[in-house]
């Protein structure tokens, strides 16, 4: 049986789509994440739950933003390529949109389809460019980062074996992070007041004071990082 595998990778899209009327819906020229309407900031775009390429060559997609909702949702009635916009309340908010893709857009989702892969939802935006998770067999994510046109920027980001709880912050951490958490746990260091110290956890995992604490800095960045990011 194969081994499932995944890679993370940053896909950079095409920047703006212009229509007829010369009114953008732009990316910051700065930050991907940033959606701009006629020069002024509208929303940030945080994470992409959802996306599907249609017969008609149209896309679906459920998306999470912060900023004006409101402002966002008019887009259909001054985008053409915007079919449809329908957002939620909220700070955070959602948005359902159905549109027509630019080519760079069209041309990652069809090589997306087209290989034996799945997608760990959500997709999130960053300051360099799109965040994608895809799992499968080895040979399929090879297949799929070797056909994508020279136009379209695929950075490797990370590899490894896939494990179905990667979304999790859990899934995040290496063994020895989780067990160093789990002693923290049960020994108090979490506690308020704290009943147990770096130098507890370094004695009763046979580590050095120095291990415990770089472990625990990286296990609660990549906590904080999956919760707030």
């Amino acid at each position: 049986m194969a081994e499932m595998r995944y890679i993370t990778v940053v896909i950079v899209l095409e920047e703006y789509i212009r229509s007829e009327n010369d009114q953008q819906m732009q990316r910051g020229v700065n930050d991907p994440r940033e959606i701009w309407i006629d020069g002024t900031l509208v929303a940030t775009q945080e994470a992409i739950h959802y996306l599907n390429l249609l017969d008609d060559g149209t896309v679906v997609g459920v998306a999470r933003f912060r900023g004006d909702a409101d402002r966002l949702a008019t887009i259909e009635d001054e985008i053409p390529e915007i079919k449809s916009c329908t957002v939620t309340g909220g700070e955070t908010w959602l948005a359902y949109m159905h549109y027509e893709p630019d080519e760079a857009e069209t041309t990652i989702l069809e090589r997306i389809n087209t290989e034996a892969i799945s997608i760990d939802w959500p997709m999130k935006e960053t300051s360099d460019g799109l965040e994608v998770t895809l799992f499968g067999e080895d040979v399929a994510l090879r297949q799929l980062i070797a056909g994508f046109p020279e136009e379209v920027g695929v950075t490797l980001e990370r590899a490894g074996e896939y494990q179905p709880r990667m979304g999790d912050p859990a899934g995040q951490l290496t063994d020895r992070q989780k067990e160093i958490l789990r002693t923290a746990l049960t020994a108090g260091y979490y506690d308020i007041p704290r009943r147990a110290t770096q130098r507890d956890l370094a004695a009763e995992l046979g580590l050095s004071r120095g291990t415990i604490g770089d472990h625990l800095r990286r296990a609660e960045a990549k906590i904080i990082r999956s919760i707030l990011l």
